[in-house]
């Protein structure tokens, strides 16, 4: 089971410098708007593929002092290992500030390498639209599930966006080179036949977990997904013959999509389809709290899901601002899910009050102006 017990920030946001010392316990982050502590936890958030759980460019993310950015940021996490420690870093490069490394024990990594070593989830306030924004958003809260799954599928995913983008440009030119479009559409079918495959046995398994849990306090949901080559997958077809299907589609389109321009079906239109179970209504169509707590449960359901496949998948959870938008009841139930399930996992909110369920089973930080003290 991946654990940090030691994470080091260097420039990174509201830090300058960050050494921390971790127990395994939740880490609770408690203080005031603006002290740093989704600053903390989206250092933590870098450690897996992808940009955080803000999004943001390497760029934007070194240390501001008189205006003035630091020269790199960089963040380096201690995995406790069967034999020895295992440090896995990220940061900027300094020649390339656009750019950033990441390292296994000094040696170059990729995001597969991260994604195998650390299984990661997150939810943020900036989620509790999800149900409600565009369906792109709910694509990446699956496409973050399946990564602990396949830890090759964000390489999938990118690979066959390449395709697509190079499609797109010779569509938008108006090129009708059949034998351009057929190395394009190969490429594409292979990729995106990978990537649906991960994406319905995903949702399969989360199925499968939500179907077996009593009920509790967070409302069972109900998914599906819509997309033509993840359909396939759920009737039983092979990868081979869904690629091929992908294929055929895709050549079929072409002269519609050279009017339009571009490529308008494949697994990047593919949507999360979300039902709040006891009540049969679409979460889009709940309450704001019923929203939340559809999400949370969702989030500790595929933590369940995955410890299922041994403590090696059991991911690092990190909630930005949840405790504050449950009633008392939720939180404690929460608490003990978090506990039960043994994973690491980090919890901010603006008062300690929020974390009295846990009842000494966490570490606590108070966290002001980028400074931690234990609590």
């Amino acid at each position: 089971m991946p654990v940090i017990h030691a994470l080091r920030l260097t420039d990174f946001r509201s830090y300058g410098s960050l050494d921390l010392v971790l127990d395994g316990r939740p880490i609770v982050l408690f203080g005031r708007n603006g002290a740093g502590k989704t600053n903390l936890m989206e250092a933590v958030s870098l450690l897996s593929p992808g940009r955080g759980l803000r999004g943001a460019k390497a760029d934007a993310l070194a240390r501001l002092e008189n205006g003035l950015s630091a020269p790199a940021w960089g963040v380096v996490a201690t995995l406790a290992g069967e034999d020895e420690p295992l440090k896995i870093a990220v940061g900027q490069v300094p020649e390339h500030p656009r750019r950033r490394t990441m390292r296994v024990d000094g040696k170059a990594a990729t995001g597969a390498d991260m994604a195998a070593l650390m299984p990661m989830m997150w939810l943020t306030p900036a989620q509790d639209r999800l149900f409600t924004g565009p369906a792109s958003d709910r694509r990446k809260f699956l496409d973050r599930f399946c990564l602990s799954y396949a830890p090759n599928h964000g390489s999938a995913f990118l690979r066959y966006e390449k395709a697509r983008s190079e499609r797109n440009r010779l569509l938008s030119d108006g090129i009708e080179d059949a034998a351009w479009y057929r190395a394009l559409e190969t490429d594409m079918a292979t990729y995106g036949a990978q990537v649906a495959q991960t994406r319905a046995k995903t949702v399969a398994a989360l199925r499968a977990e939500i179907k077996a849990r009593e009920d509790g306090a967070f409302p069972k949901a109900r998914i599906d997904l819509d997309g033509e080559a993840e359909a396939e997958f759920a009737d039983g077809l092979d990868i081979d013959t869904v690629a091929a299907n992908i294929t055929v589609r895709l050549s079929a389109d072409r002269a519609i999509d050279l009017r339009a321009g571009r490529t308008r079906r494949g697994v990047h239109k593919s949507d999360l389809i979300v039902h709040h179970a006891p009540k049969n209504m679409p979460a889009h169509a709940c309450s704001t709290g019923e929203q939340k707590a559809l999400l949370i449960g969702l989030v500790l359901a595929q933590a369940r899901a995955l410890s299922g496949f041994g403590p090696e998948k059991k991911p690092i959870l990190l909630l930005d601002e949840v405790a504050a938008h449950l009633d008392e009841l939720r939180r404690a139930a929460m608490i003990e899910e978090l506990l039960d399930l043994g994973t690491q996992a980090f919890l901010t909110g603006t008062d300690k009050e929020l974390f009295e369920a846990f009842a000494g089973r966490a570490q606590s930080f108070y966290v002001e102006d980028g400074v931690l003290t234990a609590a």
